[in-house]
């Protein structure tokens, strides 16, 4: 932000807005030290306790001191990783549809182009689209025979055809 900006922040009264975002900026940088810091003196007292008998023990108020750093520290990791998972879950179901809405968009489109094309562009006779469903091409490509008629399909050496049956 510029001097100008600022001070024209701070005639307006948003001199706590500016205050919150100058904390927020270094807020991680700020939790990353301590972090740091905490995992520093974290191994180097793992290390003393290691020379303390059981026997011997330390105080209570020491232990209550390191199991509630150790709750702190559970709970702010907990809560981070699930909102950095909600967010990618969040961001993945926003592709998911924005792709189902874009496919649907196409879909539709095809379909208005589909109805408008009732005569081949090449030929000028009427597409296959068209014609009675007893004349319309089937699974193989095909045509049933005059006399015939496409009632679904079957199996046959392990293809799927048309079933023509005589009508």
């Amino acid at each position: 932000m510029r001097h100008s900006e600022i001070k024209n922040k701070v005639n307006e009264g948003g001199l706590a807005d500016l205050a919150q975002r100058a904390e927020q900026d270094h807020e991680v940088q700020m939790a990353r030290s301590d972090l740091y810091k905490l995992a520093k003196y974290s191994i180097k007292l793992h290390e003393m306790l290691k020379m303390i008998p059981e026997s011997k023990g330390i105080e209570g108020w020491q232990a209550a001191k390191i199991t509630k750093a150790a709750d702190y520290i559970s709970s702010v990791f907990h809560n981070l990783d699930y909102e950095m998972k909600f967010e990618q879950q969040q961001v993945a179901e926003k592709k998911k549809s924005s792709y189902k809405d874009g496919l649907s968009a196409m879909l539709e489109s095809k379909k208005k182009t589909e109805s408008k094309d009732e005569l081949c562009t090449e030929c000028g006779k009427p597409s296959w689209k068209t014609l009675d469903e007893e004349k319309q091409k089937g699974v193989d490509g095909k045509v049933c025979w005059k006399g015939y008629k496409r009632m679904g399909t079957k199996k046959k050496g392990g293809k799927t055809v048309d079933n023509c049956v005589k009508m």
